[in-house]
């Protein structure tokens, strides 16, 4: 499933939330182009060992569209990784 994720805005997928802090696309007129973001993903409340816990941060650093094994998301049940950058300043 792919879906937009604007600067500064929280966007949830099942119990994933994710934030991107910035985003960049080197090379914009190549045929080629390299897009990478910095985002943070959290995980929302759940339960471990029969106690309640809280919000908690999976991944927090850049992506790269182009190298999508250097700095991914581990995570036993999903694989996130960047497709594309396409704003430039964070919304107001």
């Amino acid at each position: 499933m792919a879906f937009e994720a604007p600067i500064g805005r929280k966007v949830r997928y099942r119990n994933l939330v994710f934030e991107v802090k910035a985003c960049a696309t080197r090379g914009g007129g190549d045929p080629q182009p390299q897009p990478s973001a910095y985002l943070t993903i959290t995980t929302d409340a759940g339960v471990q060992s029969g106690a309640a816990i809280g919000p908690r941060q999976i991944f927090k650093g850049w992506m790269f569209a182009n190298a999508p094994s250097l700095h991914a998301l581990r995570h036993p049940v999903y694989d996130v990784w960047l497709v594309a950058c396409s704003a430039s300043t964070p919304p107001t």
